[in-house]
């Protein structure tokens, strides 16, 4: 290995060395107020924001996991590899990076703040192999585990002139993305009782699409809370350590955050958040303005549907809603009445398939 190669494996990491520009990573999961703390943290001026690059790759790419997502193609659909949204994201962190390395101070220049749900990453052989019990027994088409390479390693990887790609792609970590790159992210994962977010997923997704399956594997992945549960337990063995040794109230990467917290205590949260990333918390936005029909206009029906609770609102609406608190059986009577036998039946055994992860991740939550 040369010694450029070496010095890129082995360099500070963000989350330590205060002199090397923060990468934040929002891990986010549909329906858990993700979108609360990215319309909180996307205007604040010490961050450089950069949202689903790899959205393309997963639903209409060449290498999307699911095969159910191929009616709506996009004009370049083909282009939509995750090397390609790889490299948009490494160009990217790039340009606002050199832009920090040129000021005095990193204060004085942009932290990353990169939003992405972690299932549009997964590794299809762990979706495969590591899959929640809901999952149907070779139901899910096996895709093969798309072959991403960290350019900003294997560029100047040359051993005799030969390109060595075994540090730029070298893999342990549960997603698509080497080791190389997730190894220098700070991350922050979303979670939400799994009888809140799962219903309000399926009452999006119907609205959005007219249709869905609730016994795919689709549905089954996109859903789940292992996911983030390997990943986070990918990160406290690899990269920060001593995390579990850590108890609530003092406050670590990667952090969890449970949605409903972040609405009801607002400030307890985002105050932890900037302590840690080192941001000035006045930064962070508390009030805006309702999206206009023009903005709304310029989006898909899907979006606007997603999105539609924020883009109404002004500020943070409280949910009342403690966390954690949440019975499945309780939530499950409501489901019958709003849905019927068969849908309540089947979002009941989702979310008690995932309680136990979500249960794992709250020990360690804000």
């Amino acid at each position: 290995m040369t010694t450029g190669v070496r010095a890129k494996l082995n360099a500070p990491h963000p989350a330590v060395d205060k002199t090397v520009p923060l990468r934040i990573w929002h891990c986010s999961h549909p329906r858990t107020a993700s979108n609360v703390l990215a319309k909180q943290f996307r205007g604040h001026p010490q961050l450089a924001p950069k949202e689903y690059t790899f959205f393309n790759a997963f639903s209409y790419g060449p290498e999307r996991p699911s095969r159910a997502v191929q009616e709506e193609k996009t004009p370049d659909a083909e282009q939509a590899t995750y090397q390609n949204g790889f490299n948009e994201l490494q160009r990217f962190l790039s340009e606002i990076e050199q832009e920090v390395s040129n000021m005095s101070e990193v204060l004085m220049g942009k932290t990353i703040f990169i939003k992405e749900h972690f299932y549009m990453l997964l590794d299809p052989d762990v979706a495969a192999t590591r899959s929640p019990k809901q999952f149907s027994p070779n139901a899910q088409l096996r895709i093969p585990c798309p072959q991403v390479v960290d350019q900003s390693i294997a560029d100047t990887a040359l051993d005799g002139g030969i390109l060595n790609r075994s540090n730029s792609a070298l893999r342990t970590n549960p997603s698509v993305l080497p080791d190389s790159f997730m190894r220098t992210l700070a991350p922050i994962f979303q979670i939400r009782h799994p009888a809140i977010a799962i219903p309000s997923y399926y009452r999006a997704v119907h609205q959005a699409a007219g249709r869905i399956d609730l016994n795919s594997d689709d549905f089954a992945r996109d859903t789940t809370f292992a996911w983030e549960r390997i990943v986070f337990d990918w990160y406290c063995e690899h990269v920060y350590t001593q995390r579990k040794q850590t108890t609530r109230g003092h406050h670590s990467w990667p952090l969890v955050v449970d949605g409903d917290d972040l609405v009801n205590e607002n400030e307890r949260v985002i105050s932890a958040i900037c302590a840690l990333a080192n941001l000035d918390v006045k930064g962070v936005v508390m009030k805006w303005q309702p999206a206009n029909e023009e903005i709304k206009a310029k989006q898909s029906d899907g979006v606007n549907i997603f999105l539609s609770t924020i883009q109404s609102s002004s500020g943070i609406i409280k949910t009342g809603i403690r966390a954690g608190s949440v019975s499945i059986e309780e939530e499950a009577k409501k489901w019958l009445e709003e849905f019927g036998p068969e849908v309540a039946n089947k979002l009941k055994e989702v979310a008690e398939a995932t309680l136990d992860d979500y249960k794992y991740l709250m020990q360690y939550r804000i």
